[in-house]
């Protein structure tokens, strides 16, 4: 070896040698001697801690796991999820077998065995009863009353906090309170008569009787319980220091506004499933494929199409428009997992098929049905079929762009004020203009001058900016409005540019 390599070689072994020392002389940090690995509980509870589906595989999600997470990764923490019910949960916080659960109130009780950290958000506990049994009343102190003269029994959860009133309340009448491990218990007894309602989180209560397909039930709006939950850290096993350097992470994300957008991710949805409660989500989009399959029926009668070309001519705008939508989305196409709603396209053509044939045989060969047949023949003549189909047009693009934004809400597409109107315009005209080529219309009116997808983008914007902005926030009832009003607005103003001949601005 050189002389020169040789002394930068002793040189850099000296450097390394004494890097080394100075490493092991010097202790490690308590912020890095410590365990990062947090054993966190958590209870099913949508929309706050539940699975979400993904292909064949399920994943834990919720406004806490994910407000949770968020934080301990800009604390540096690992977490690893464990569902247990609550009450085992709080035991196990308490004999440090688990590190923290999700999502605890605020007692003197729990602060005996844990810390809590930053609230992670509020909570709002109420009463969920059939609405024939729900009592009219106002205040806390009325609702309690009425319940107790009622003799209605209540499920709770066990080891559920629900304030010092209620505790009060089931002290002075055991027998009306029914206390179960699950929310799934809480479910089935409802069912099975065992109890007349139950109390949970609003949202949490709405999307069980969802999830479950128990109607007519109703949220007292007097809350029973109203706090702020956050995460509680057992005093075994998590020291302050760590708990310091979550709270910090979580401050923060607060303060950036994170949490605020991770709220409205997954209670707008839930919202929209109260605002849309029962079969309305259903029976809109049942409307918009029948609407469009009528549509078909229409130019496949006008047009001397075959039974093969009505078929294409209605599953394009009835079902296309979703399929790409769901593509695009990275969604599994609804058709495949429902395929009744194919079947409602195809009986829609079968019914129309068999109405014209009845038509035809029935015109001047039967007097029974004279008079309903001339009344039918004097409809189509007063009626182009033109305008026939732009009416079922608008009433499918009406109900498929309300569908389109409540998909966009439900999968989180942020902004929501973009892709809301983006996926109602592809969903409600994508299938419409490749029926319109499939037909080799030149024109297209739908892409020149029919104000066609323009309605749809001037209702479907707005819907989907207050959406975005005021709909976690608004009462259910106003948000079936909102969607409503941007139903009907789409159809009305539709309608008003066909009859009167309007045309859209040109390029």
């Amino acid at each position: 070896m050189r002389p020169f390599y040789r002394h930068l070689f002793l040189v850099a072994h000296l450097i390394l040698l004494a890097s080394l020392s100075i490493g092991a002389a010097t202790p490690l940090s308590p912020a890095h001697a410590q365990d990062r690995v947090l054993r966190v509980a958590w209870s099913p509870q949508a929309p706050y801690q539940f699975y979400q589906l993904r292909g064949d595989s399920q994943y834990v999600t919720g406004i806490d796991v994910v407000t949770f997470r968020q934080a301990a990764d800009e604390a540096d923490l690992t977490v690893v999820l464990e569902e247990l019910p609550w009450e085992e949960a709080l035991s196990q916080v308490e004999a440090g077998k688990i590190d923290a659960a999700l999502a605890a109130f605020h007692t003197k009780e729990r602060d005996r065995y844990g810390y809590f950290s930053v609230p992670l958000r509020m909570s709002r506990e109420s009463v969920f009863l059939p609405s024939d049994l729900l009592p009219q009343a106002t205040t806390l102190e009325g609702l309690f009353a009425a319940l107790a003269q009622e003799q209605l029994r209540l499920g709770v959860i066990q080891g559920f906090e629900l304030g010092a009133d209620f505790a009060d309340f089931q002290n002075r009448h055991p027998d009306q309170v029914v206390v179960l491990p699950r929310i799934d218990d809480l479910l089935s007894s409802l069912s099975s008569g065992q109890i007349d309602g139950f109390i949970l989180d609003r949202f949490a209560g709405y999307r069980e009787l969802a999830r479950h397909d128990l109607r007519g039930f109703e949220a007292h709006k007097v809350p029973i319980y109203e706090a702020p939950v956050a995460a509680l850290f057992s005093r075994e096993t998590v020291e302050p220091e760590v708990i310091q350097r979550f709270d910090t992470a979580l401050a923060k994300l607060h303060a950036r506004g994170e949490t605020k957008t991770i709220g409205r991710r997954f209670v707008l949805p839930a919202v929209m499933d109260i605002a849309l409660y029962g079969s309305w989500f259903e029976a809109i989009l049942i409307v918009g494929m029948v609407a469009f399959s009528i549509s078909a029926v229409v130019i496949a009668r006008s047009g001397g199409y075959g039974l093969y070309g009505a078929v294409v001519l209605a599953c394009l705008p009835a079902l296309g428009g979703g399929v790409v939508r769901d593509l695009l989305i990275l969604r599994e196409p609804y058709i495949f997992a429902y395929p009744i709603y194919v079947y409602i396209v195809l009986g829609t053509l079968l019914a129309g098929y068999l109405f014209n044939r009845l038509l035809d045989r029935a015109r001047g060969r039967s007097l029974l049905f004279f008079d309903a047949v001339n009344l039918v023949l004097l409809m189509r003549r007063r009626m182009r079929p033109q305008l026939l189909m732009e009416f079922f047009d608008a009433a499918g693009i009406a109900a498929f762009t309300i569908v389109a934004v409540t998909v966009a809400a439900e999968f989180g597409r942020d902004p929501l004020w973009m892709w809301g109107p983006l996926l109602a315009a592809l969903t409600a005209t994508g299938g419409a203009i490749l029926r319109d080529m499939i037909r080799a219309d030149s024109k297209n009116d739908i892409l020149h001058n029919a104000f066609y997808g323009e309605t749809v983008i001037l209702w479907s914007f707005p819907l989907s900016l207050y959406l975005q902005y005021f709909g976690h926030l608004s009462d259910p009832e106003t948000v079936f409005w909102a969607l409503m009003i941007s139903m009907m607005g789409i159809f009305a103003t539709r309608m008003i540019f066909v009859l009167f001949g309007w045309r859209a601005p040109r390029y």
